[in-house]
């Protein structure tokens, strides 16, 4: 069915087949050089004590044992997928996250020192964690995700009972919650971060976008008409913005037309249309959509208007890409029988069946 599949890690495999090529030629050796024809006790024994020696080797190539603690990892982030990667070299680098590299040794902001397998579990626990992290939250910065990642070791680790004694005492002494206090601290200090930005007051911004943003045509329709709409803000500046076919089930130059433009939306105008063509064949096809995305908004501006405002005069408002549907007018049509029921005589031999077709 075209399906694929493939190794992830190869040491386990070249484990196991190393150990299967050498119990072939174990096999010859014990049957023909050693003792022909006959399996001797030490033989035996020896050969049974290769199946242990095996799963050892397997489980110590799997869990990365004595070898690899010798070979320093290095982790960088695919910046188009904006994940985490790790390899392996001879020396030690740092994790590079958005274009900032942080030294594996810092993930908590403290000197972690570099001994014993423990560290390095705990370092590939975290190295996990910011990497779920960057999946789940893509707009945050390398320092909030240091910060969510220790938050949710710390709330996840396996606790011991002097921490739930510290707990106990702090909940009777009314100090609150340890893990608690750790978010609202955390929840703070994002929040002084927006204060710094200035408020935009939504009444003086003007929004542009689709009105409705889904839209259905037939095929043979010749054209679909997308409105845009302006509202609030300043009636009396002239904008521009740009818009652009893309392609979803229907493809363009087959299933409609490839269209970009600009729409201007003078002074006291509300709401502007455009038109994409669409194009009809003959051929009965299911129901295909395409998108129009809203782009690059401008706003013409007076010498007196520059640099009044610390905020934008128009923006892109939600929703800013429109969906286009196209309903094919080329099906066969419905197919039914003439009855639901038919009485027939066992004895008839071969029953003919009328099947109607409607438009």
């Amino acid at each position: 069915d075209g399906e694929t599949r493939k190794i992830k890690h190869l040491r386990v495999f070249f484990v196991t087949a190393a150990w299967s090529i050498f119990a072939y030629i174990w096999l010859y050796m014990i049957l023909a050089v050693f003792s022909p024809g006959v399996v001797q006790v030490w033989e035996g024994l020896l050969t049974l004590f290769f199946f242990p020696v095996c799963v050892i080797l397997a489980w110590i190539a799997d869990r990365k044992l004595f070898l690899y603690k010798y070979m320093h990892k290095r982790y960088r982030t695919d910046k188009h997928r904006g994940i985490i990667i790790e390899t392996e070299g001879d020396h030690p680098k740092g994790i590079e996250m958005d274009g900032k590299m942080m030294n594996s040794h810092f993930l908590d902001g403290n000197l972690v020192p570099m001994e014993g397998k423990e560290v390095d579990e705990s370092r590939k626990e975290m190295i996990r964690i910011l990497k779920d992290l960057k999946q789940k939250h893509p707009e945050k910065d390398l320092d909030q995700l240091v910060e969510m990642a220790n938050y949710y070791a710390l709330s996840h680790q396996q606790k011991s009972r002097a921490f739930y004694r510290i707990q106990a005492t702090r909940m009777m002494t009314g100090a609150g919650n340890i893990l608690k206090k750790h978010a609202a601290e955390q929840a703070k200090r994002s929040a002084s971060l927006h204060e710094v930005r200035p408020e935009e007051p939504e009444e003086f911004i003007s929004k542009i976008y689709f009105d409705p943003c889904s839209y259905q045509c037939l095929e043979n329709c010749g054209a679909v008409l997308l409105t845009i709409v302006r509202k609030g803000g300043d009636m009396s500046k002239t904008i521009y913005v740009d818009y652009k076919t893309e392609d979803g089930s229907a493809n363009a130059g087959a299933d409609y037309e490839f269209t970009e433009g600009t729409v201007v939306l003078k002074s006291g105008e509300t709401q502007k249309e455009f038109s994409i063509g669409i194009i009809d064949d003959d051929i009965f096809e299911e129901d295909e959509h395409f998108f129009v995305r809203l782009s690059n908004l401008r706003v013409v501006e007076t010498d007196e208007d520059l640099n009044n405002l610390p905020y934008p005069k128009a923006i892109l408002a939600s929703p800013c890409v429109a969906t286009v549907t196209i309903l094919d007018d080329d099906h066969a049509g419905i197919f039914t029988f003439e009855c639901d029921v038919i009485h027939v005589s066992e004895s008839i031999g071969v029953m003919e069946m009328k099947v109607l077709r409607t438009s």
